[in-house]
């Protein structure tokens, strides 16, 4: 009758021993799938607006940008006024017409000084102002299918066609009309304290480097505000 009992009672320890073991393991592997899904970026957050907010940037996205850089490339070009400015990153890439910069530009704008909808009628108006994205409008509500990601929801402005990149030859920097896609992420979470504005420059010769809008997705699923 004892041994029956000790018997009961290892099966039994032998079972919780085994779901614990289980549920660590489907958590390393679900770690691991997260950690190749954003293999892509760079493994700690990057601080940005006085504190205000974090992401993981794009592991290519290696120089940082203030505004002070001449010729100016931290911001679109039809987008100087950029709301909220807190940084841009960058990547040098080769192509036929030389060195072009890949860009992301990250802003951030408290809801109490300007709401949502102030911040994109100022990005759109500026946007419209450029000869080739007249008709640019906003894709509102995009989901990120994450629950885990701080915001959820975002309005995206994207611009295909002929723009200004810096093409640098030689040592010699100009501005040329090429081919290539700007694509504009807006905060759209409801009740969210602040806008964050995540916005890419990427030539035609440089998807390679950074294809969007795969990275754009995995990116945003980083946002996190710190701060009031």
């Amino acid at each position: 009758m004892r041994w029956i009992v000790l018997a009961v009672a290892c099966g039994g320890l032998c079972g919780c021993s085994s779901s614990a073991y289980d549920a660590a393991y489907m958590k390393r592997v679900a770690d691991r799938r997260l950690a190749g899904e954003f293999a892509a970026l760079r493994p700690t957050a990057t601080v940005v607006a006085d504190g205000r907010a974090e992401l993981r940037l794009p592991a290519v996205l290696a120089n940082q940008l203030d505004g002070s850089e001449t010729p100016a490339r931290s911001v679109p070009p039809f987008l100087r006024d950029f709301p909220g400015f807190a940084g841009g990153y960058e990547a040098q890439v080769d192509a036929a017409d030389g060195r072009l910069p890949i860009v992301l530009t990250v802003g951030v704008v408290p809801t109490a000084d300007r709401p949502k909808e102030k911040v994109a009628e100022a990005i759109l108006g500026q946007v419209r102002a450029d000869e080739e994205f007249g008709k640019a409008a906003w894709r509102k509500g995009q989901s990120l299918d994450d629950e885990s990601a701080a915001f959820g929801k975002w309005d995206v402005l994207e611009l295909e066609g002929p723009q200004p990149f810096q093409v640098t030859k030689a040592d010699v920097t100009v501005e040329k009309r090429l081919p290539g896609t700007t694509a504009i992420w807006l905060s759209a979470e409801p009740g969210q304290k602040a806008c964050v504005i995540l916005a890419w420059r990427v030539p035609a010769d440089g998807r390679d480097k950074l294809p969007l809008p795969e990275i754009a997705k995995l990116t945003a699923r980083t946002v996190r505000l710190l701060g009031p």
